[in-house]
């Protein structure tokens, strides 16, 4: 190789290497993006990752307050249906016509105690007496029931119909009642009684089981009364028989006797006259 020569290989030769060079730079730089790209990729993969577990961790946290709140309402329920519920109403009486009927009764499945009841305003009735003697100082409102079992229902006499539309007195009340049951005080319970709706009604009265005893009764001995009216007419004919029965044996009793004696008879008067013949 000639030195003339030589300047042109060492051209070639970087030509070469700066083609090589720039190959490497070009790879250099695609490998990076490619790096890049993945480690993007990577973090929106980490991203979306934890995206999702934050959406499980909300999800998990909102069905566990959902858990919380079911449990709490289960409680509840179970709790309320488990308390004394005492209810408090004024209303037509089933069995007198007319009466208006204060009632007080215990519909829950445990004991009511303590039971207070308040109306407002106070209840007044037309039989209130001038003496101070009202049905506002009776003990269930002064002091309260101390104890109401399942069940068990008050009924006392309020008014009269048509004495207690008749006059000037308060026609509706708000009522409140209170008590304590297994599980502690019962919420308060206040609602509105309307003796209005009472004017001008019909009433149909129901009959009690004793008076309905009663009718049965009658209706019995009115039964044995027509048996024994059907009957006598039998009984008559069986006594009529009975004494043609017992007058026919009386003659046979009679006819026999009588043969009896005159065979007797003739039979003592044969064997005399064979005495006196020899």
């Amino acid at each position: 190789m000639t030195p003339s020569g030589g300047p042109a290989w060492t051209d070639t030769f970087t030509a070469i290497a700066a083609v090589v060079a720039i190959v490497v730079s070009l790879f250099s730089v695609w490998f990076a993006r490619r790096q890049a790209s993945a480690a993007i990729d990577q973090s929106a993969d980490a991203q979306r990752a934890a995206d999702a577990a934050k959406d499980q961790a909300v999800s998990a946290r909102d069905q566990a307050e959902i858990a919380a709140k079911q449990l709490t309402l289960d409680r509840t329920a179970f709790t309320e249906s488990q308390q004394p519920y005492v209810v408090v109403d004024i209303r037509a009486s089933d069995f007198i016509s007319e009466a208006l009927v204060l009632i007080v009764e215990n519909v829950g499945p445990t004991v009511a105690r303590n039971v207070r009841i308040r109306f407002n305003p106070p209840v007044q009735t037309s039989m209130d007496g001038d003496d101070g003697e009202k049905l506002a100082d009776a003990l269930i409102f002064t002091q309260g029931i101390p104890h109401l079992p399942p069940g068990r229902r008050i009924e006392a006499l309020f008014d009269i119909g048509w004495q207690f539309f008749k006059k000037d007195l308060p026609r509706k009340y708000t009522v409140t009642v209170e008590a304590d049951g297994p599980y502690g005080t019962v919420e308060p319970l206040t609602y509105l009684i309307d003796l209005e709706i009472y004017r001008k009604l019909r009433h149909l009265t129901i009959r009690t089981r004793h008076q309905q005893v009663q009718e049965i009764e009658k209706l019995r001995v009115a039964v044995e009364k027509v048996a024994q009216e059907l009957a006598r007419p039998r009984r008559e004919a069986e006594a009529a028989e009975w004494q043609r029965v017992v007058a026919e044996q009386r003659k046979r009793t009679r006819r026999t006797t009588s043969t009896s004696a005159h065979d007797s008879l003739q039979s003592g008067t044969e064997e005399v006259g064979e005495g006196n013949g020899s």
